[in-house]
């Protein structure tokens, strides 16, 4: 409506109704149309040119004001409505009053409070933005504003809040659209941006700053856009910026926005160069705020060399470099145009793939530098390019709190100072460095190390020199400074100098000249480290103590040295070094140094110089690394006492990994071998398994690259050993190490079996197991294994089958269930496919079997072994059955296990019994040894004793009862025949041969049900007897009985096994089966006939044997045939007869024992026949059995001892009597004759009549021996007893004797009668 208005009716109202519109803002909640109405009335007061409107205008200012400080609700549409209407009418009053509006404006920035600025500098970025566009009226208006705007805004460049920052770079972009920054004061506008763009993220004291609506990130990130708007978008800006921005590229305060600063110079001077402007070329000489060529040189390389710090500054400087070459020096245009877009695209590549190496990218950058300053060719603008950049004073400046630009800057500086001659320079900057250098920190250190290695490579004695000097005055704790006055050193102050200098000495030798380091190593290097190598506490010098070492290994390696006769002599010292240090750091921990990856690339190093390590080196360099760095546990979350993060510990941890690697490649590819991980594959600890599994794989990709140029090499002469190692863990629980595991054995078999790049459908297809390996189902791991063992037994060469195997062993002991379960898998197929090849190993392979048992605990490998056992057994039976009867006495549990796992299958123990039979059979039982004097010892022999332990094992199995009933007599029979020859040996090893015999009988006693037999053998007492020689003949009767009742249908088999060991060599054998025969005769029965007489014919057989205790057995069996009866004795009494008178005349009876048995036998068999078969020879028989009775007179008086009462005849007669020994008969008469005086007087005349009646004996020696008992009674007899004795006729009878015809008689009776003297 107020456009309806005339002028002069609206000049009119507004006192009236510009108050009344803003009274409705207290009265109202929604201010957006109060607002929208007070702008349109504004707006049209200012279009009528209404004068009242200025009375007004501090009021609506001041009101507008009020309002505009609100802050918006962002989620309420008619709040930023509001909101930007206020601005709208600041505007519109700017339009009209741009003086008083302005004035207003800047006034309240004076105000140092976030909520008057930030609305001030919103509304006046408005104005700007709303006026500035140039027209008939507005650009007039506020053109001559610009200078005050641009002198007013100075109040808050130095402002904290981050909101008044934010909004100043705002209003600072609308300026420069409008042309505002080309006047006065405008660069500091510029600057206040610049100093934005160089704000530090990580400064804590910022941090306090961060609000939720800006943080110092999002205000830095702002102003680079802002800079880079203004230089990209807004063409007459480059005139401003051009050349200022270069003010900002070397002081530190603009550190953090050189990347944006020399991305703006970039496109700038790059535009600029393409145009060939005329404000192009730079006269440093007027343009004195700018630094010199010298300055920016240094600055931009030293930055350039840490691309991706300052926000990836290093792209944008690289390309300001190439944009302002020109203006740097004309000798360094063609170059650096040709190698900076190259170092651009490494740059952009690199980044992009994500595998950054910074050590690489210095390293194109320093030679970069070099070729700088070759192509310049002045040595003072090298001097002068180098202190620019190596000025104490500079350094300290601009580089004290950027330790990484710093340490490049050194190896920068160490690049010029080997360019350059002048030795005082050289020398300054040396001091620099150690007076400017951080020791604290690794990457100055470096830095400093380095450079100082590149001045050795042309001043060596000047770089030695210094380090001397830096020992002597600045390792030391007491200061040496002017006075005293200088502050002492701590120990940790003087540690960090010397690892400083320690790693100084390392690049020196790395870097010097090899003519001359070869003459200084031991007298320059060695001697000043030597001592600092032992007692080390402080981690950091250790670790570059170790730093060192490597450093002198690669400066002593044939290829750096271009010579290969030098030797060493001291790299065994370090080598020990380096692993005390190793082994100085703890096992099984969160990794949290870089101490032994270190430790370990030196070791690698020193592995390379020549000679060749022994084994013994090689084994305790592995074993140090892999022991060190495998069991490492992974950091899930830092403690207290960490020092790192889980990020930093895991980059640690496969830092020592990846070193781990490397050592091993380089030790293997002298000498390949997996011995030294071995232990790694079998432990317990999942992590370790998979890092050792992991570290083979890369060492078989290096050895894969290496064999496609080497042929030689692809014969993998361990290729067995490699395939049984992984084997195991194809199945590990770990699905990472079975995948890593089965990558190892296709790349093994492809390396040994295939040429290269020639597919073999067989290796290719392992890789279609990874699917299998995925699973953790035991029956599809069995599944792959089964399978992985057909391709080994298809593609392994015999060469290196038992080698497989061997390593498949192992891996029957692993510590994982399924890993042993593979193990044992692949060796059983490989047995059964392959098993003609082993011939010669089955010793070996048994030893291995028994060997492992012991260490497998998981039942399923362990069947699966045993079962192993007895296939190796049904192809090389022989060989196998006597690999194990050769191991000793007792047996183990697990060599009893695979003799057990023989009897699973019946046709195998058939054939197994059959073979240890034959042992029994053909083998020695003993050994005689002279024992001296022509006595001899019988000694055991083990092969027989294992044979019938064998026997009784293999019975002690529930599948052995079958075939042990079918083969029933051979075994028995063997069985006894081991036991009789086995109490013969005289031998305290224990087992006992016999013990072992009569076991292995008593289990084939089990094993046939036989349970009666043992009752009455355990019953009757009979073990015992079988296991004393002179009673086990005696045992064998038992044994005969019990088997021809128990098992008669045995009997004629047995006797038939029997038979042949009649004639053995050995009396044990002859004795055992003729007294077992001696017995069974008697058994058998009139309805055996034919069995009888078969034995009766072969104890007729062995009655002429050369041992008479067989022969007295053969006696008593052919007495026994009378217990068959009736008529069938008396069809044998003839021969029987005549081989008891035969056995009655035998000559070598030391004891009578057979003339015992032939009577005894006589006796029995008179009783079952007629008298007609005995009288034509019973003179005979009466003839042969009169020598008998000498000894039956001794047995009967020694029965009769106890009878007669007399203690002391019964004492003589138990004494003297023995029927083993002889007997002095008149003494023994005399001392007899005495007792019976004394203990019978009253039966003294009986005594002495009953002898008198034998002096008419027909027997000479009976009268004889009458003569002298009666003389001795009557002799020995008191005088005052003799009254009871016929002295007269006693007297006549031994007078009638005088006159016998036998002299004895005649000598003995004189004797009688010269004891009668007192008659």
């Amino acid at each position: 409506m107020v456009h309806l208005l005339s002028a002069t009716a609206l000049n009119d109202q507004l006192p009236k109704l510009l108050p009344g519109i803003m009274q409705l803002y207290k009265k109202h909640s929604e201010h957006y149309y109060i607002s929208q109405c007070l702008c349109m009335v504004v707006d049209a007061a200012g279009k009528k040119s209404c004068t009242n409107l200025e009375l007004q205008l501090n009021n609506l200012l001041t009101i507008l004001f009020q309002h505009a400080c609100v802050p918006v609700d962002s989620t309420s549409s008619t709040s930023i409505k509001n909101h930007n209407e206020i601005l709208r009418c600041f505007a519109v009053t700017g339009l009209i009053y741009s003086n008083h509006a302005v004035g207003f404006l800047l006034q309240k920035l004076e105000v140092a409070q976030e909520k008057v600025r930030v609305p001030t500098l919103e509304i006046l970025k408005h104005i700007i933005n709303s006026c500035g566009f140039p027209s008939s009226s507005t650009d007039e208006v506020m053109a001559v504003k610009k200078s005050l705007v641009v002198s007013g805004l100075k109040i808050v460049l130095n402002e904290q809040s981050l909101r008044v920052r934010r909004i100043l770079c705002q209003v600072i972009i609308a300026m420069a659209h409008h042309d505002y920054l080309s006047l006065e004061g405008g660069q500091l506008m510029v600057e206040f941006v610049v100093r934005q763009c160089s704000l530090n993220t990580e400064d804590k004291t910022l941090q306090k700053l961060n609000t939720t609506e800006v943080t110092i990130k999002g205000l830095r990130d702002m102003s680079d856009n802002v800079l880079l708007l203004v230089t990209t978008t807004i063409e007459h800006m480059k005139e401003v910026l051009w050349p200022y921005l270069l003010e900002f590229v070397v002081p530190v305060q603009y550190t953090g926005a050189v990347g944006i600063v020399s991305r703006c110079i970039a496109d700038i001077g790059k535009g600029k160069r393409e145009e060939e402007a005329d404000d192009y070329d730079l006269n440093f000489d007027e343009l004195a705020n700018i630094p010199r060529q010298p300055e920016l040189i240094a600055r931009l390389i030293v930055l350039a060399g840490h691309p991706h710090n300052g926000q990836g500054r290093g792209e944008h400087i690289l390309h300001c470099m190439t944009a302002l070459v020109p203006n740097l020096h004309e000798d360094l245009v063609d170059l650096w145009d040709a190698v900076i877009p190259k170092l651009l695209s490494y740059l952009n590549e690199q980044s992009e793939k994500g595998t950054w190496d910074q050590k690489h990218w210095e390293d194109l950058m320093l030679k970069f530098v070099s070729r700088s300053l070759d192509d310049v060719k002045n040595e003072e603008w090298l001097i002068e390019v180098g202190s620019a950049m190596g000025e104490k004073e500079l350094v300290l400046e601009r580089y004290m709190n950027y330790p990484e630009e710093k340490g490049f800057l050194f190896k920068c500086l160490g690049v010029i100072m080997r360019k350059v001659s002048q030795r005082q320079f050289i020398q300054k900057m040396l001091d620099s460095m150690f007076s400017t250098i951080k020791h604290s920190n690794q990457a100055e250190r470096e830095g400093c190390a380095i450079g100082v290695g590149f001045c050795a490579a042309s001043h060596l004695d000047l770089a030695v020199s210094k380090l001397e000097q830096v020992i002597k005055e600045e390792m030391v704790r007491k200061s040496k400074g002017f006075f005293g006055f200088s502050k002492d050193k701590s120990e940790a102050d003087v540690e960090r100098i010397k690892a400083t200098v320690l790693l100084c000495y390392g690049y020196v030798t790395f870097h010097s000249p090899p003519n001359l380091i070869t003459s200084r190593i031991e007298v320059n290097i060695l001697r000043s480290i030597n001592p600092h190598f032992n007692k080390i506490r402080d981690t950091v010098v250790k670790q570059n103590l170790i730093r060192t070492i490597d450093l002198i290994g690669r400066a002593l390696h044939p290829d750096h040295l271009k010579k290969d006769d030098f030797i060493f002599s001291k790299r065994g010292d370090l080598l020990n070094h380096l692993l005390d240090y190793i082994h100085g750091e703890p096992v099984a921990v969160t990794i949290t140094t870089e101490t032994r990856a270190l430790a370990i690339n030196a070791l690698t190093t020193l592995v390379k110089l020549d000679p060749q390590l022994s084994e013994a080196e090689q084994f305790d360099v592995i074993k140090a690394a892999t022991d060190s760095v495998f069991p490492l546990l992974v950091m899930t979350s830092p403690s207290k006492k960490d020092s790192v993060t889980v990020e930093e510990s895991t980059l640690l941890r496969e830092g020592a990994l990846s070193s781990v690697t490397s050592l091993l490649i380089v030790v293997l590819s002298k000498q390949f071998s997996s011995g030294n991980l071995y232990s790694i594959f079998k432990s317990s600890d999942d992590q370790e398994r998979n890092r050792g599994v992991l570290c083979f794989l890369e060492l078989m990709k290096a050895y894969q690259l290496h064999s496609d140029t080497d042929e030689t090499s692809r014969e993998l002469e361990i290729q067995g050993e490699l395939l049984g190692r992984m084997v195991p863990r194809c199945t590990d629980p770990s699905l990472d190490t079975r995948l890593a595991a089965i990558d190892c054995v296709q790349m093994i078999l492809r390396v040994s079996t295939c040429d290269p790049g020639v597919p073999d459908q067989m290796v290719d297809a392992v890789t279609l197991l990874r699917d299998r390996a995925e699973s953790d189902e035991a029956n599809i791991l069995y599944s792959l294994v089964n399978d992985l063992s057909k391709v080994f037994c298809k593609k392994v060469a015999d060469r290196n089958l038992w080698s497989l195997m061997t390593f498949l062993l192992e891996g029957l002991v692993d510590s994982q269930a399924h890993s042993s379960s593979a193990a044992c898998v692949v060796l059983n197929n490989i047995v059964k496919l392959r098993g003609g090849s082993l011939g010669e190993q089955i010793p070996d392979l048994v030893d291995g079997l028994h060997e492992k048992l012991d260490g497998i605990y998981t039942p399923q490998t362990r069947t699966g072994t045993l079962r192993c056992m007895r296939t190796i057994c049904s192809q090389y039976l022989v060989p196998t059955i006597s690999h194990l009867l050769d191991k000793p006495l007792p047996w183990d549990k697990n060599l009893v296990a695979m003799w057990h796992i023989l009897a699973g299958e019946a046709h195998l123990l058939k054939s197994v019994f059959l073979n240890l039979l034959e042992v029994l059979s053909l083998s020695l039982p003993y050994q005689e040894k002279a024992k001296g004097q022509g006595k001899v010892t019988i000694i055991e022999t083990t092969l027989p004793k294992a044979a019938s332990n064998a026997v009784g094992v293999l019975c002690e199995t529930e599948e052995a009862q079958e075939v042990a009933k079918e083969m029933f007599a051979q075994i028995f029979s063997s069985l006894i025949l081991r036991i009789g020859v086995s109490v013969v040996i005289e031998s305290t090893k224990k087992p006992l041969c016999v013990s072992v015999a009569t076991d292995s009988l008593k289990q084939f006693l089990k094993a046939t049900g036989s349970e009666v037999i043992l009752d009455r053998l355990e019953s009757n007492g009979v073990w015992p007897l079988m296991e004393k020689e002179d009673t086990c003949p005696h045992s064998m009767l038992h044994l005969a009985r019990l088997l021809s009742s128990s098992y008669p249908d045995e009997v004629g088999k047995t006797v038939e096994c029997l038979s042949p060991s009649l004639t053995s060599v050995y009396d044990a054998h002859r004795t055992t089966v003729v007294s077992f025969y001696s017995e069974l005769v008697c058994t058998v029965g009139k309805d055996h006939l034919p069995l009888a007489e078969q034995i009766m014919n072969n104890l007729l057989g062995r009655q002429v044997d050369s041992n008479y205790v067989v022969r007295m057995y053969c006696i008593r069996g052919l007495g026994n045939m009378a217990d068959i009866g009736g008529s069938q004795v008396s069809h044998f009494s003839t021969t029987i007869l005549s081989a008891m008178l035969a056995g009655m005349d035998d000559r070598e009876d030391p004891e009578d024992l057979i003339t015992m048995e032939a009577m005894s036998g006589l006796s029995r068999i008179f009783s079952q026949i007629d008298e007609g078969h005995v009288r034509p020879i019973l003179i005979n028989i009466a003839l042969r059995i009169r020598p008998c009775f000498e000894k039956a007179c001794k047995e009967a008086l020694q029965k009769l001892g106890p009878l007669m009462k007399s203690e002391n005849i019964n004492t003589m007669f138990q004494r003297h009597l023995d029927p083993a020994e002889s007997l002095f008969y008149p003494d023994f008469l005399n001392d007899l004759c005495k007792h019976i005086v004394t203990d019978f007087t009253d039966k003294v005349n009986f005594y002495i009549m009953n002898a008198v009646t034998f002096f008419k004996s027909m027997w000479s020696p009976v009268k004889a021996n009458a003569a002298l008992l009666v003389g001795y009674i009557l002799g020995n007899l008191p005088l005052e007893k003799s009254g009871m004795i016929s002295k007269e006729h006693v007297c006549e009878a031994l007078t009638l004797l005088l006159k016998d015809p036998s002299p004895d008689v005649r000598a003995s009776t004189a004797e009688a009668m010269s004891l009668l003297y007192d008659y």
